[in-house]
Order: structure tokens, then sequence, then C-alpha cells
């Protein structure tokens, strides 16, 4: 049997900083969910609630239907992955690995052959004798894991776990780790301000926002249609602008927005005319036209920085509304736009997404701060 998890109404202040704030989550059995997020804004202190190191100042915490508030962490079956190793230096890794059974008197041969089981699952069967300043970043890594999956644990947190591996080792070890949890019939939740670690490993993902949960849902759904200004910003790269709702059809806005540009998107959504709003297009949704044109949905701008990013182009371009727009388009030999040169893009109505302008201002909602 799988945990779930549940936190209902919870609130936590540490003096006059609110972490989390009235914040409602369930986490369902053997689901692997991912929290993100800035740092400084709740995500740590959300595990910890989980985990029975932090008590909540108001809500309840529920795993597998029971209410653990009051409960110490070594009674709530949890295990915490840190992203720091937290290794005994002293210990080799099959000590490491060992070291939970042991302090709780768990029966010898048992507890050897789950560790032994998970030492080669981790592939560091071969290792057992090494110390943790003989294992390289990863390895650490994936010993700290195995010694928390040694306890038990039906519930795995995972607090930045792969923050100060390398890119590539990261890639590789996050890949490991959903495996193995799925393998093991683990609930797992994971915190994170990588998006595309969270996109990549999660069933679903909430993203969070100066302790508060501000959307959850699978990957690719919010993605596509973010909630917020914020979140629309967070999960990926876009571009905003200003504008003011001009006319309204049965499916779509006709918006003007600064500089006078008229831009036409598909949307639904309760709008009248006159209305503030902001648009966004996600980076990759703006196209550079083969031929400089002008028309409905389209800008021109002057290309002010170019960058190769695995197999993308990356373009900064200076826009006649006076302000930088961002584009991704795949890099193809021979096919490049050269700083300086004078393009015109274009915006697709069905991949443009409209929020009301923020009392708070555009600058304001969409900041990580």
């Amino acid at each position: 049997m799988m945990p779930e998890v549940e936190l209902v109404n919870v609130s936590k202040s540490f003096g006059r900083v609110k972490a989390i704030d009235r914040l409602s989550l369930r986490v369902e059995d053997g689901e692997y969910f991912t929290l993100i997020g800035p740092t400084g804004h709740g995500k740590t202190t959300t595990l910890k609630l989980i985990a029975g190191l932090v008590k909540p100042d108001d809500g309840d915490v529920y795993i597998d239907g029971k209410k653990v508030t009051d409960l110490p962490p070594e009674d709530r079956g949890v295990g915490f992955v840190f992203e720091t190793f937290s290794l005994f230096p002293h210990y080799n890794v099959w000590r490491n690995t060992i070291y939970g059974p042991q302090v709780r008197d768990e029966d010898p041969e048992s507890s050897s052959r789950v560790a032994e089981d998970l030492l080669e699952m981790v592939l560091l069967g071969g290792r057992r004798e090494a110390r943790p300043d003989e294992l390289s970043g990863g390895m650490k890594q994936r010993v700290a894991l195995a010694r928390t999956l040694a306890t038990g644990s039906k519930l795995l947190l995972l607090d930045e776990p792969f923050g100060s591996l390398d890119a590539k080792i990261r890639m590789a070890l996050r890949n490991e780790v959903r495996m193995m949890v799925e393998h093991l019939g683990l609930t797992a939740i994971h915190v994170t301000n990588d998006t595309e670690e969270a996109m990549t490993i999660s069933d679903r993902m909430g993203v969070l926002r100066r302790g508060h949960l501000i959307q959850v849902d699978r990957p690719e759904e919010l993605y596509k249609q973010p909630n917020s200004l914020f979140a629309a910003n967070f999960l990926g790269e876009s571009n905003f602008f200003e504008g003011e709702v001009k006319k309204i059809s049965e499916d779509s806005l006709l918006v003007e927005i600064e500089g006078g540009k008229v831009m036409n998107m598909s949307t639904v959504g309760r709008w009248k005319r006159g209305d503030r709003i902001v648009i966004a297009v996600r980076s990759e949704n703006v196209k550079i036209l083969e031929k400089n044109t002008e028309g409905m949905n389209t800008m021109s701008g002057t290309v002010e920085r170019s960058q190769f990013i695995h197999g993308f182009l990356r373009y900064e371009i200076q826009s006649e509304l006076g302000k930088n727009v961002t584009t991704w388009t795949f890099a193809r030999r021979g096919k490049s736009h050269m700083i300086g040169s004078r393009v015109t893009m274009s915006f697709d109505p069905k991949t443009i997404f409209a929020f009301p302008y923020p009392e708070e201002g555009l600058e304001e909602a969409i900041s990580f701060e």
C-alpha cells in the first residue's frame, strides 16, 4: 500500500515571514508529485511540514488518511533526501546505507538483503567499501538515496536532490530515481526550481509562489494552460504585451497593444470592450517570417542578440514597440539572422494567452522575488 498525503489549510510563519499561507494539497498514493517555484517561496518548508521537521501554525497534515500534525518525524514513515548528501564521512558506502535499519535494531539478515538490493539498484554494488570522499557527486547522491530507501519508507521526500550535480549527471540520475520510485511502488514529493526537471519526471506538478499554491496539474496542461501571468513566466520563457480589448467575437479578441499594434487571438473568457489586458506569447511560438511583411499579428524589429543552445537559436529582437522580444527557432545549416538584421515576427492567434491586467502591475505579477 502506497501512502497518500494531504495538507489542509496549512500555514507557517518564521517571525514576520509567512513561508506557507493556507496551503491545501492532496498527493495521491503512488504519485510522483513535484513542487516548483522560485527559491525562498515555501517549497522546502512544505516538505518539512510533511516530514514533521517543522510544525504548522495552522492547519493539518495527513499521511495515508491519518492525521500526523502532532506526530514526531520518526513516527511518520517518511524518507527524506536532501540536496546536501549528508553522508557520514567516516563510514563506507555499505555502513552509510545500512545505518537506518541498524539504529532501529531491525533484523540484520533482512536489513543486509535490502541494502544489497538497493546498492545494486543504484549501480553501486561494487563500491561497498568506498568512503564518501572517494565518490563522485552522482555516486554520493545515489548512496544518500539508497540509505533513505533502506528505512523501508513508502513516502519519499526529495529536496532539490540534484541541485549540486553536473548537468549530465543530473539528467541521468533524475531518470533513474523516477524509474526506481515506480519500481518500488513509492509515493514521491520532489522539490525543485528547475522546470525542465519537474516536467520530465512528474505525474503532476504544483506551482508555489510566496507561500501560495497557485496551480496544480499535469506538466503538459500546466505549460499549455497557465492560469496566471506568474505561471506563464515561470514555466517557460514568454513575451508580455499590455493592451486593451477593442473588439470581441465568438471565439477571438482584437486587442490594441502598446505602440498602436493590433493583435488578434483565439481565446475564451469573460472579456468586455475596454478591458485592460496582458497578452503572453511563448518565445518558441514567435515565428520569424522568411520575408519582411506587414499584417495582422506581425511585428518588425532588429536582431540584437543570437545564441546557439542545444540545436536551437535564441534571438533577442528589439521590436518596433521599443521592447525586446525573444524567440526560439530550430538551428538549420545556413539559416540564421545576423545581428543588426531587420526581421518580421508573426504570432499565431491560437498560441496567445490573455490575462486581466494585474492590480500590482505587470512587473510585480511576473517577478520571481
